[in-house]
């Protein structure tokens, strides 16, 4: 956030870090302060701070340090001014300059009446030996904006009823994880896996050759593919292909990619599969009997029907929650424009980067993947960012307006839930937190952000629409 300066005894972030420590005893600084508009939400703040005020300042901290000094021959706090002086001349130097230009932002923002975000920027400030010291902070300040009306959104959801064809795909889903694989020498059916090796040509040229980074679309030798999968990363030529074939078959399946395919050199292409079956293993699904029902602790196939349809409709809950709570944002965020603070939006995408970094990469993604990616990855979070700081600033002024509070036990219970989230011990977070105002305050902030979150859509027009007719809504 602030520029480490090139000049010495002035170390900016340790400035930032001491402004609550900077309440003095002795009279602030005057400044001399202009405010001048980058855009509606960065101002430029010039402050000058004359000779004599420093030397004033000077002086103030020289009687500070003379009354501590220990300087051989003369008792504690005893020593002449000058030798003083001369001894710790560049501790007086560095602390009267933290000094000057702390007291001079805290007195810049109380004067200039600006609703300060963040410090974007401390220029180098320069201390001449003589004349007056100019100081220039480049700050982002908060965005004047009348909240919309919040009460009585409208929010449609899907309805939770649980169909017969859901209840009958999540049932193949459960024995299709518990089937079992038996070699046979007979064509292959939908469902059966398959050992088979292929190779994609386009004309004469190796689809290997020219999507290298994508092994799956060239040749693959003795890999498992399932019959017909609809869902699945495997090529469809093949997967399809495969039906009907048994062990030392071979044929050649032909697939034409779309003209806007991901894959440029396979755009509007026609690729022929040439396939060779090595082993066909038929799927069998487990009985329902007493022995199966009882892994699930029920007795009876009807109960079984039964947990299913209750852990779908859990899940369909759940989600709606979440659908109400990212719909009830984005309407309010509709209903008014203003500018956000570029500091605030950046750091949301750098965030958002971030996680969507680490997740890939728990997921086998590479560097080299992401940085192929980087200008599109970092347009799509940045679209969310500004999404999202923007419902936040919203939200926040809802809480205000509602007098939302933070509890104790609100904050006890985040604790608890990122500890968990983190695999530590509650007490090993509190102690991290001791140390880390700022991410309590993050944490306080986010908490509020909730509780305003759910008054929005405590106080929403809710419609349940039937599954089919329920858009997906993105916040």
């Amino acid at each position: 956030m602030v520029r480490r300066g090139r000049y010495s005894g002035l170390d900016p972030e340790a400035f930032l870090g001491n402004i609550r420590h900077l309440l003095l005893n002795d009279p602030a600084i005057p400044v001399n302060i202009q405010v001048e508009d980058i855009n509606d939400t960065r101002k430029l703040v010039t402050v000058t701070v004359t000779r004599d005020e420093i030397v004033e300042k000077e002086a103030s901290l020289l009687g500070d340090f003379a009354k501590q000094a220990r300087l051989p021959g003369f008792r504690p706090g005893k020593a002449p001014k000058d030798m003083v002086k001369k001894r710790y001349a560049k501790e007086i130097q560095q602390e009267v300059r933290q000094k000057i230009v702390s007291e001079a932002y805290k007195k810049a923002i109380d004067d200039s009446g600006l609703n300060v975000i963040s410090l974007v920027e401390l220029a180098d400030p320069e201390f001449p030996e003589a004349g007056d010291t100019v100081l220039k902070f480049t700050l982002d300040i908060k965005p004047e904006f009348e909240v919309p009306e919040y009460k009585g959104l409208e929010i449609s959801v899907p309805k939770t009823e649980v169909t017969d064809h859901e209840l009958e795909h999540a049932r193949d889903h459960i024995l299709g994880q518990r089937a079992e694989f038996n070699v046979v020498d007979q064509p292959a059916k939908k469902g059966d896996y398959v050992k088979v090796s292929y190779e994609g040509k386009i004309g004469d040229e190796l689809v290997a050759d020219l999507v290298p980074e994508q092994p799956i679309f060239g040749t693959q030798k003795n890999t498992w593919e399932e019959a017909g999968a609809e869902h699945g990363p495997g090529v469809k030529a093949v997967v399809e292909g495969i039906i009907g074939m048994k062990a030392g078959d071979v044929k050649d399946e032909d697939e034409t990619f779309p003209e806007d395919y991901e894959l440029e050199p396979m755009r509007g292409k026609t690729v022929t599969y040439h396939i060779e079956v090595h082993e066909v293993r038929e799927r069998i699904l487990p009985e329902i009997n007493e022995e199966f029902l009882k892994t699930f602790q029920v007795e009876t196939e009807e109960e079984f029907n039964n947990r299913i349809r209750d852990d779908i409709k859990s899940q369909k809950e759940q989600s709606n929650e979440q659908s109400k709570r990212e719909q009830a944002a984005g309407k309010l965020a509709e209903k008014v424009e203003f500018p956000l603070p570029e500091s605030l939006v950046e750091e949301e995408t750098q965030s958002l980067l971030a996680d969507f970094m680490r997740r890939g990469m728990a997921q086998g993604a590479t560097q080299e993947q992401f940085e192929e990616r980087k200008e599109e990855l970092y347009a799509g979070a940045r679209d969310a960012a500004q999404k999202r700081v923007k419902a936040q600033m919203i939200l926040t002024e809802v809480a205000k307006k509602e007098d939302l509070k933070v509890e104790n036990e609100d904050l006890n219970r985040a604790i608890y839930m990122e500890a968990m989230s983190q695999r530590k011990k509650p007490d090993e977070l509190v102690k991290e937190l001791q140390k880390d105002r700022q991410r309590v305050i993050e944490m306080q902030r986010n908490i509020l952000i909730n509780k305003a979150l759910d008054f929005l859509v405590k106080e929403a027009t809710v419609t349940e629409t039937e599954p089919e007719e329920a858009h997906s809504h993105s916040h």
